[in-house]
């Protein structure tokens, strides 16, 4: 089974660059916005620069990336800030890692 997730990622998913503890990679992974109606996605955030929605995004990647909450995932010209990632496991071994991101963690615009 592990073969065959580690395949599909390969062969559908989106390029990415992760920055795990300063180290970075660059890996193939799902990538997909949740478009459900929790209090979570519908939170709005105010920064600096004005208001902005926080929706959620959920990814899919390779279990040997290694990362964690608060890792930097780049993709698409987008920067994302991990919030959760978790190994999915099945009979002791790693498939893959399923998280959620939010949209953020670049320089900001105004100040390049």
């Amino acid at each position: 089974m592990k073969d065959l997730i580690a395949r599909l990622i390969n062969e559908y998913g989106s390029d990415a660059t992760v920055s795990v503890g300063g180290a970075i990679t660059t890996t193939k992974m799902f990538f997909q916005l949740v478009t459900s109606k929790s209090w979570q996605n519908m939170e709005r955030m105010i920064c600096s620069g004005g208001e902005i929605p926080r929706g959620q995004f959920l990814f899919i990647a390779p279990p040997e990336i290694g990362i964690h909450g608060a890792d930097l995932v780049t993709l698409d010209g987008r920067n994302f800030i991990v919030r959760r990632a978790d190994a999915i496991i099945y009979r002791n071994e790693r498939l893959f890692i399923w998280g959620l991101c939010v949209e953020g963690g670049g320089a900001d615009p105004w100040l390049t």
